[in-house]
């Protein structure tokens, strides 16, 4: 490592970037299916409202599942007093979770709709 830069602050600063791409990737995977086909009827009042409420819930919603992967993986590089078996279930955890949140929250037919 550089002088200056320890293995702890980058595990942080890798944490922080994971999950901002993490939400930006979910935010444009879902927004491709919020944005209207071209050539599609001009929207009516309900239509958007429905699409602003479908907005609202991706944004917020990928917003909390990429703060919840990031906090779990800055929570388990920042403590170097937690044993090792606790911080790989911090990371597993992170990543179970997010792979649940992309096949449950997916637009995709071929994982199919849970919710």
């Amino acid at each position: 490592m550089a002088r200056g830069i320890s293995g702890h602050t980058v595990m942080l600063l890798t944490g922080v970037v994971i999950g901002i791409l993490v939400f930006v990737g979910l935010l444009s995977l879902h927004a491709a299916f919020l944005i209207p086909p071209p050539g599609a009827a001009p929207p009516s009042d309900y239509t958007n409202l429905i699409r602003t409420l479908g907005w609202t819930a991706v944004v917020s919603m990928d917003l909390a599942v990429s703060l919840t992967v990031m906090l779990a993986w800055v929570v388990g590089a920042a403590r170097s007093d937690v044993p090792d078996a606790s911080r790989r279930g911090i990371f597993i955890f992170a990543t179970v979770f997010l792979a649940i949140w992309i096949i449950v929250g997916s637009p995709f037919p071929i994982f199919g709709r849970f919710l």
